[in-house]
């Protein structure tokens, strides 16, 4: 009887292990299986299927959770460098853009940053074209989207911002989604420049890897609006995909949150504002992170927040409040050979790339280790001392999954990391080509690109 039962549940194995993703039928065929076996098959399966497996039902999650089934060196769970775009370009397809990656000799050995970076999410790139496509730098896999759909009268009048979803942790899939934002000027009766923006419904154009297709959608608008058309000019947006929402982050410093799931929306008040100030968006461990540098006395000082969301209610809770007098004190001198930092510059200048290549082989062999955030030092400012003049800082990003900020100091060119809670500081290079830059961290994902088959 045993035998018989056993030998079933093999077969049962045996065909589900054929497919990649399972039907209703083969779930409630599994379903019937102990977790030792259930366990089994879904190790057979690749990486994005078992990743999407994980959200068919709980009773999967908890397993191939509990048990660990799905690759962890697959995913994009550590920090490998800084893509950084010049900060005068907004992020958009009608202007142009140059590209540098900020990472280790051996790492940068691997990245192309001669690229059109349109967005990022979770170790893919959205690059522009003559179509947008994606791209995965970690495998090298890139997929041309369909062409956009053909532009009606209405879109003349906008400049569109284009925005990556993905997370291989829930599925293999990705959306794109399109922003419209009013042109300044637009010669256009309906879009008033005292209209709230964006309106309810707010219509857009969103592409589906699952689908394959570009589709109209509508998303609703949950509470007030907080811009109007005015507010939405001349402005480089920024976005942060996380648990099935993307924040896009508005002027005025409001975060729209767009759930993609239920096609809804709101917007969200920032913690602070005011137009001479730099402002950030970010993740970090997994929580929606409101950035600020600011000028104290001379002295750069950062605030971070973080977006609690629990109970439904959206609230801004004040996380840190630090001056960076310490780091301006003891990071004063400009390194005169680039090459002799732990990290460096992905330079893709024909000149620069020779001697870049030459000098990578000399300095450091392929390392595939983790950097080690954590370490550093613990700096002290010095009491009562006035500065002469402000030293600007640059905020370049949060660590995914630490607490930790990295800034860029202007007058020397080098990269530090700050971390949060210990308040241990790392020198970790230079960017001596930059003033200015807008910058994401990125995360490598080894899980295969989908494509249209």
């Amino acid at each position: 009887m045993h035998v018989t039962a056993d030998l079933s549940s093999f077969h049962i194995l045996a065909r589900l292990v054929m497919a990649e993703l399972p039907s209703p039928s083969r779930v409630r065929a599994m379903d019937l299986l102990p977790d030792d076996l259930l366990a089994d098959v879904l190790t057979r399966l690749p990486p994005c299927s078992l990743a999407a497996s994980r959200c068919v039902r709980k009773h999967w999650c908890a397993i191939i959770d509990t048990r660990r089934l799905l690759r962890a060196d697959l995913l994009p769970l550590r920090l490998d460098g800084f893509f950084c775009v010049l900060a005068e370009t907004p992020r958009n397809y009608d202007d142009d853009t140059f590209c540098l990656f900020f990472s280790r000799p051996s790492t940068a050995c691997r990245i192309n940053a001669d690229l059109y970076i349109l967005d990022h999410c979770n170790g893919l790139l959205l690059i522009w074209g003559v179509n947008p496509y994606v791209i995965n730098p970690a495998t090298r896999q890139r997929v041309p989207l369909p062409p956009f759909p053909e532009i009606t009268r209405q879109w003349v009048h906008f400049k569109s911002f284009f925005f990556l979803a993905y997370d291989p942790m829930v599925s293999p899939h990705y959306e794109v989604v399109l922003i419209p934002v009013p042109r300044t000027g637009a010669n256009n009766i309906e879009l008033k420049e005292s209209s709230e923006w964006p309106p309810s419904p707010f219509t857009t154009q969103v592409f589906s890897s699952r689908k394959w297709r570009w589709e109209e959608r509508s998303f609703v608008r949950e509470g007030e609006a907080a811009e109007t058309i005015a507010d939405m000019q001349y402005h480089r947006f920024e976005a942060v995909y996380l648990r099935g929402a993307l924040y896009v982050h508005c002027r005025n410093g409001s975060v729209m949150r767009i759930a993609l799931q239920n096609d809804k929306y709101q917007m969200i008040k920032s913690p602070a504002w005011n137009e001479d100030l730099a402002y950030y968006l970010g993740k970090c461990e997994r929580v929606v992170y409101f950035g600020s540098l600011s000028e104290e006395n001379m002295w750069p000082r950062f605030r971070a927040w973080l977006l609690n969301e629990s109970c439904g209610q959206m609230e801004w809770v004040l996380k840190n409040d630090i001056s960076l007098q310490a780091v301006v004190e003891n990071f004063t001198n400009v390194y005169t050979d680039r090459y002799s930092t732990p990290w460096i510059v992905n330079y893709q200048d024909e000149s620069d790339w020779v001697n870049y290549q030459k000098d990578v082989s000399e300095v450091q062999p392929e390392d595939e280790s983790d950097w080690d955030f954590d370490s550093g030092i613990v700096l002290h400012e010095t009491k009562d001392k006035v500065a002469t003049d402000y030293a600007p800082m640059l905020f370049l990003g949060f660590h995914p999954y630490k607490k930790i900020a990295f800034f860029l100091l202007s007058r020397s060119s080098r990269v530090v990391s700050y971390h949060l809670n210990t308040s241990k500081v790392q020198e970790l290079g230079i960017l001596d080509e930059l003033f200015s830059v807008s910058s994401f961290p990125y995360t490598p994902c080894w899980m295969a690109l989908f494509e249209n088959n």
